[in-house]
């Protein structure tokens, strides 16, 4: 089997378990968004989880994940995989304690802020029931990224699908019908979110032990601890200002109005649907193949998967993003109105998922960069490009808020500085390690923008004709579904089309996909 296709496979299998997470996490925010309407109580609790989610971007799937894989890849091709996986305990012995520590500190913090500002007790108080999924969730990625090295794709997926699951039990169960208030059933949706990180910590590591991982501290490397030390200050430092930045936006949304950081939300998460889907899976799958061709100093092995997982991610990111924007207010009327979030709600919020679209395409390309620039041991480069984004994002959001443009001036902000940072990340690869630029992209680029305008045209003039000749005959969600459905499809058709028969590289892909549904018809595209 080649390396590309043992990579789709891969890709595949971790992309399939991520819809399923991804369709319970969008069953989740629906729940929440229903049960709460755009109130201050659903705003504060955003705001609760985005903190311990920050020391999880910090300490476990940013920083530290960044730092481990390539000295894991390292030791697994000189040493063997024992030999990995006793540096992982190793690793986990250091920085396990520094973990539960900030865990306290963050929970004093929080009841501390709760005694300091009353009129924040809610966030503050929902932040301290939040802290301990943060250890729990570090934990959880440095296991994950050990087994996604050895092969085993998906686990991290599955254990996502499985906290949201916990999650909707913990509202939608528990909530409603135990507590008698907001703020009742915003603790419930708290114990749910913890009960979730437990089964996120325990998933990869049964991986890890059906791959011969045992709890003992087998391979103490001081030299190895301290490449990854090196790498992992700056990797922290990068991956804490991007997240600071994350939580500026959030913080300053939650002050501009109660409703404001709730449209801002769900709007982020709509966008996160296809970036989650497909380009985390990219992701996942070539960052291992990155570290070991680098590890192997393979330079075409380098550039051809780089090259690979850019063009995928910008024909599936691209054409979706388009999409998105062109669907914008129907996509959000389907998912969204029920229960106390109502029309107009769903207009605010259709409004930033257009704003977000525009940076969707560049988050996905940064996940790529940065680890291409983990790999190369350049982590300091994403403290330079994440402090580069904080600052036009924080001088960019002030001057919206002084403007006085609300949610729709913040989220603007925010995607002026992805595309920014994208673009210095980019700079600073093609300085350090141009090994990896040597396939050029411009001609896909421009292949991918072209067939993705006309997948906007065709999905929107589709929509609006299907709706206006099925209004008055159907319910309004079943004309939702087939009119946006049935464009939807159409223009997707016509792009994979399109790109099949300009000769994009990545087309045999496309193509595989195709024939797994088209086999039910007994049909079958030439490979």
């Amino acid at each position: 089997m080649s390396e590309q296709t043992r990579q789709y496979q891969a890709m595949a299998k971790t992309a399939s378990w991520t819809m399923v997470s991804r369709v319970l996490g969008l069953f989740r925010d629906q729940l929440t968004a229903a049960i709460f309407g755009a109130s201050a109580i659903g705003s504060a609790f955003i705001l609760a989880f985005q903190i311990p989610n920050l020391f999880r971007r910090l300490l476990g799937e940013g920083a530290l994940t960044a730092a481990i894989v390539p000295v894991l890849a390292d030791k697994s091709v000189k040493d063997g995989k024992p030999a990995a996986f006793g540096f992982l305990n190793f690793v986990l012995r250091k920085v396990l304690p520094w973990m539960i520590g900030l865990t306290l500190v963050g929970i004093g913090s929080a009841l501390l802020w709760a005694l300091i500002r009353p009129a924040d007790s809610a966030a503050a108080i929902l932040t301290a029931l939040c802290m301990p999924y943060m250890p729990l969730i570090c934990v959880a990625a440095l296991f994950t990224s050990a087994v996604n090295l050895s092969g085993r794709f998906g686990l991290a997926e599955i254990a996502s699908g499985v906290l949201n699951l916990c999650m909707i039990v913990g509202l939608g169960l528990f909530g409603e019908n135990l507590a008698d208030s907001d703020m009742g059933k915003a603790v419930w949706l708290c114990v749910g979110a913890l009960a979730g990180g437990v089964f996120q910590l325990l998933i990869p590591l049964w991986g890890l032990r059906q791959e011969g991982w045992t709890p003992k501290l087998s391979h103490i490397d001081e030299a190895a601890w301290k490449t990854l030390s090196v790498a992992f200050l700056p990797a922290a430092l990068g991956a804490g200002v991007q997240q600071v930045n994350v939580l500026v936006s959030r913080g300053i949304a939650f002050k501009v109005s109660d409703a404001g950081l709730m449209f801002y939300y769900i709007a982020n998460r709509i966008v996160e649907l296809p970036i989650g889907l497909f380009s985390a899976s990219i992701a996942v799958v070539i960052f291992p193949a990155l570290a070991t061709a680098f590890a192997n100093r393979d330079i075409p092995a380098l550039s051809r998967n780089y090259g690979r997982g850019m063009r995928l991610i910008l024909a599936i990111n691209v054409g979706a993003a388009f999409g998105l924007a062109a669907l914008a207010v129907p996509i959000v009327q389907l998912l969204f109105q029920y229960g106390r979030f109502n029309a107009g709600n769903c207009l605010a919020t259709s409004n930033l998922l257009v704003v977000f679209a525009i940076a969707m395409p560049f988050y996905a390309m940064i996940s790529i960069v940065t680890r291409a620039l983990n790999v190369a041991g350049q982590t300091n480069v994403t403290l330079i490009a994440a402090i580069h984004a904080l600052t036009v994002n924080a001088v960019a959001s002030l001057i919206a808020v002084s403007l006085g443009k609300g949610v729709e001036g913040l989220a603007l902000a925010n995607t002026v500085s992805t595309v920014w940072q994208y673009l210095v990340l980019r700079h600073y690869l093609k300085r350090h390690a141009p090994e990896f630029l040597s396939e050029s992209l411009l001609k896909p680029a421009i292949q991918v923008i072209v067939g993705s305008v006309i997948l906007a045209v065709i999905a929107f003039n589709g929509y609006s004709f299907l709706h206006n000749v099925l209004t008055g005959h159907i319910a309004e969600k079943l004309n939702l579904i087939l009119s946006m459905g049935i464009a939807g499809l159409v223009g997707m058709v016509f792009y994979a089309i399109y790109l099949d028969k300009l000769g994009y590289p990545e087309r045999d892909l496309l193509r595989g996909y195709a024939n797994k549904v088209l086999r039910l018809f007994g049909v079958q595209l030439k490979a």
